[in-house]
């Protein structure tokens, strides 16, 4: 059941236009190949995640959200998982033109959308979604939840990796310039991307429960996922601009909701 918009004191949209953010995501896909942006769906600690979810849940179509351009979750879907029949990867249309060069196979489909405003363009019984639901606009983010909910039954399931407002602050707590937390906004849970240029609004978890139960969602499991791999790690060291103590690391909150 949906539930009324609450009045979060996050403003709604005044960062970048529709045009502009696809224009951006587009680029990044095309001509950077993920070079400006901190990625985690080819880590396999997040494709195992996903893979025990439609494992447990029995999927047959899911559905990965914000493919992006890195087709690992896909591929570890099809093979990995007997149910699954058929994965969907949505995303606006120049980034899913080139995930199709890099999956081939029939039972992978493609659509080119923007989720917020044109909806999933499919079914399915299972939704992925990986740090897809962070657009500086909160209005647009609860389009995008409710887009979910809409694309399936039921009972169908939502499970992926949402950002928390606050790992940034931690991180920076915890590094001796503390630089990083001029890049944080708590109160909107707003997080400057300086590599990216843009800002991006990373959830509490109160707020994030709130506004999945909002859009139809009963919050299933929440928990912090580490992203503590070795690639992971360096990774976030050179993007946050973090140093090398290797208990300071990126988190993100792994969330699997039910669909009532």
């Amino acid at each position: 059941m949906l539930r009324p918009m609450r009045k979060w004191p996050i403003p709604g949209d005044d960062g970048m236009t529709q045009e502009a953010r696809r224009a951006y995501w587009e680029a990044e896909h095309r001509d950077n190949d993920y070079e400006g942006v901190f990625t985690v769906s080819q880590d396999e600690v997040v494709v195992s995640r996903c893979v025990e979810v439609a494992e447990r849940r029995g999927s047959r179509t899911v559905l990965v959200a914000g493919c992006g351009s890195n087709v690992s979750i896909q591929r570890a879907l099809l093979d990995r998982v007997d149910t699954v029949e058929c994965v969907v990867g949505v995303d606006f249309p120049g980034v899913v033109e080139v995930s199709a060069t890099r999956l081939d196979d029939p039972r992978a489909r493609w659509v080119g959308a923007d989720i917020g405003t044109d909806g999933c363009g499919e079914q399915a019984d299972l939704i992925i979604t990986i740090n897809s639901v962070l657009s500086d606009s909160d209005v647009e983010n609860r389009s995008i939840l409710r887009a979910f909910r809409e694309a399936m039954p039921d009972g169908g399931a939502l499970a992926g990796l949402f950002a928390s407002i606050h790992a940034p602050l931690e991180m920076g707590y915890l590094q001796p310039d503390r630089a990083i937390l001029d890049q944080v906004n708590l109160e909107e849970c707003r997080f400057a991307e300086r590599q990216q240029g843009i800002t991006q609004i990373f959830y509490s978890p109160l707020r994030l429960r709130a506004v999945l139960a909002e859009a139809g969602f009963r919050l299933d499991r929440m928990e912090v996922v580490f992203l503590d791999s070795p690639e992971l790690a360096q990774q976030a060291r050179d993007y946050y601009g973090l140093g090398t103590d290797p208990d300071v690391m990126a988190w993100e909150l792994f969330v699997e909701a039910t669909a009532v």
